[in-house]
């Protein structure tokens, strides 16, 4: 029994430690794809104040109602928010407009900045009976303070006798303000399933599986794309079926039922939609550039960056213009770029410019100016229908079928076509088992050690020494090489083995110091490079990205420092001394004795 019980507390172990060697891998890489979906807001310089200042706002008819998008400071969704924009617009039965806290950029999700046609002040005083038609979109910060300038001014607009609708995640600033106690209401599938919001707002009945609720003064709907039959109900309420289904139609929206909420899948979190998690922590987003050109659809530019951020992580996009310069959508909103194509282009792994407009009268200084910068301008848009089918088609084509599938799954899109493209992303998969084995190696070694009784804490002691001596080196050598070589990091070959070197510096120096044999050092140094070299070989054949190089070669090289230790167990397990004790015994040793 007591053998078994053994067995079984060291598979455990192994288990365990397999699993957190993997999460620790890919926890740096996952932090900054987090970031990326939702990046801080752009710095203000003067061309940016010249922007906004410059900035106009749409037309305004008074015979109209008046609908108003809105975004907190820090930003929001851009599908949620120019979804129903685009929609209310291209219907020509409301005034729309967005606003923000303060009138300002504010980023959209992956990185598009947009100026407000209002601050929340500037809409009092020029609405000071209120607006008609309020929508929110999940904003970053929803449970934030820094949100609360959006929760009450929804709020008040909604007392004022607006109707208020939140798209997906946006349902969180309408239950903060108390708009959905004890209604009925739905949100994004994954918010309420795995996110929280059930639990943390309760006296809301959630409903699932459904595009939208309507209870009169307040509309929520599902995931993401849900919020286009939000507005094509908002639409239906205020000018007809027939009004609804032309802007459906305007939109390339084939999903539109008439006087009722489409059903929605059951979206459940299952095996495949693991494809997330290796994305997450183990993909090298590319590097995207998105064209921002005058005249570009709503919809069409929040599908050329929502689907490649957030929950998605395959691309940093980057938004530029030729010249630095603002642009105008169709429907009058204004985007400032973060850069110029001359500016960024030679870091950009594409080109991406979104916009069927765009790509029926290519522009021969653009494809000049992508040349120039080693790019080639591809043009997202070359067909006409729903933008997004687009984008998912080329999140297939450049990445893989499941991750466009579990993108569509995310948006609560039909797909109504076949995606082609690698089925699956094999190589993120062998990284993280990679980390897994070696997690596993590592357990099972100690687990060894402990079998055999050697004075293990010394054993660990060296590992850990050596571990700090390495982190050491890197963190004191790396600036050295960043002042004199400033462009290391673009260099994902040169970068891995300049990082094993410093780390093996470090840890050479430290086992100098506590008195290990030249040839221990020099043995556990090979152990250090050796890995990276040897994988460079398929990073030079296009097998491997420079991401999977700088994982897997660390994962191997841990694993190659235990092998290490391991062959030399009976070293690792004594106690070890210090240089300058040894060499103060060796000369006691040698001192001539005097004889009196």
């Amino acid at each position: 029994m007591k053998r078994w019980t053994s067995r079984i507390l060291t598979g455990l172990w192994i288990v365990l430690a397999a699993l957190a060697v993997t999460v620790l891998v890919g926890v740096m890489p996952a932090r900054d794809a987090i970031a990326v979906a939702y990046p801080d807001p752009i710095v203000m310089t003067e061309d940016v104040r010249a922007s906004v200042a410059a900035a106009g706002r749409p037309d305004h008819d008074p015979k109209l109602p008046t609908a108003v998008i809105v975004a907190s400071s820090r930003g929001a969704n851009a599908a949620d928010a120019l979804a129903p924009y685009e929609v209310l617009s291209v219907s020509g039965e409301f005034n729309v407009y967005t606003a923000a806290p303060v009138r300002r950029p504010v980023p959209l999700s992956g990185g598009l900045d947009l100026v407000p046609d209002f601050s929340f002040t500037e809409l009092e005083r020029q609405f000071p009976e209120g607006v008609d038609v309020v929508i929110a979109p999940e904003v970053p910060d929803g449970r934030e303070v820094t949100s609360d300038p959006v929760r009450d001014w929804l709020a008040a607009q909604a007392s004022a006798g607006a109707t208020v609708m939140g798209v997906c995640v946006g349902a969180e600033l309408l239950a903060r303000a108390g708009l959905l106690d004890g209604q009925e209401a739905t949100s994004n599938w994954l918010a309420l399933s795995m996110g929280g919001m059930e639990k943390r707002y309760p006296q809301v009945r959630w409903a699932k599986d459904v595009r939208y609720v309507d209870n009169g003064r307040v509309i929520t709907t599902a995931a993401v794309l849900s919020g286009v039959d939000g507005a094509l109900r908002i639409l239906e309420r205020q000018a007809g079926q027939a009004v609804a289904r032309r802007a459906a139609a305007a939109v390339g929206w084939s999903h539109y039922q008439p006087g009722r909420p489409a059903p929605v899948p059951g979206s459940r979190v299952e095996l495949p939609d693991a494809v997330a998690l290796f994305n997450l922590g183990y993909r090298e987003p590319a590097r995207m550039g998105v064209m921002l050109t005058d005249g570009v659809g709503e919809i069409e530019l929040a599908s050329a960056l929502r689907p490649y951020t957030t929950l998605a992580f395959v691309a940093e996009p980057r938004t530029v213009t030729m010249d630095g310069g603002p642009i105008r959508s169709r429907h009058g909103l204004t985007f400032v770029p973060r850069s110029t194509l001359a500016d960024v282009g030679e870091d950009l792994d594409r080109l991406v410019v979104p916009g069927l407009a765009a790509s029926q009268a290519a522009d021969s200084a653009l494809a000049k100016a992508a040349a120039a910068v080693g790019l080639e301008a591809e043009y997202l848009h070359a067909e006409r229908g729903f933008p997004f089918d687009a984008a998912l088609h080329d999140v297939a084509a450049t990445t893989d079928v499941a991750t466009a599938t579990w993108v569509a799954k995310t948006l609560e899109y039909p797909v109504r076509t076949e995606l082609n493209g690698a089925a699956w992303p094999w190589l993120l998969t062998g990284q993280a088992l990679a980390a897994a084995l070696v997690g596993a190696a590592v357990a099972a070694g100690i687990g060894w050690l402990l079998h055999r009784r050697p004075p293990v804490r010394h054993f660990v002691r060296h590992a850990i020494e050596m571990f700090l001596a390495m982190a050491a080196g890197m963190m004191l050598l790396d600036p050295v090489w960043s002042m004199f070589w400033p462009s290391l990091s673009d260099r994902p070959d040169a970068h891995v083995l300049v990082m094993a070197l410093d780390m093996t510096i470090g840890m050479g120096l430290w086992m100098w110091i506590r008195a290990h044999h030249w040839r221990m050092i020099a043995e556990m140094g090979v152990a250090m490079v050796a890995p990276f070299v040897v994988l460079l070989v398929p990073y030079y054949l296009g097998l491997l990205s420079g991401k999977g190089l700088m994982d897997i070669g660390h994962a191997a090289m841990m694993l190659a420092m235990l092998a290490v230790m391991l062959l030399r167990v009976h070293h690792y397990a004594q106690p070890q001394g210090w240089r300058w004790r040894q060499r103060q015994a060796e000369n006691t040793e040698t001192e001539p004795i005097s004889v009196a």
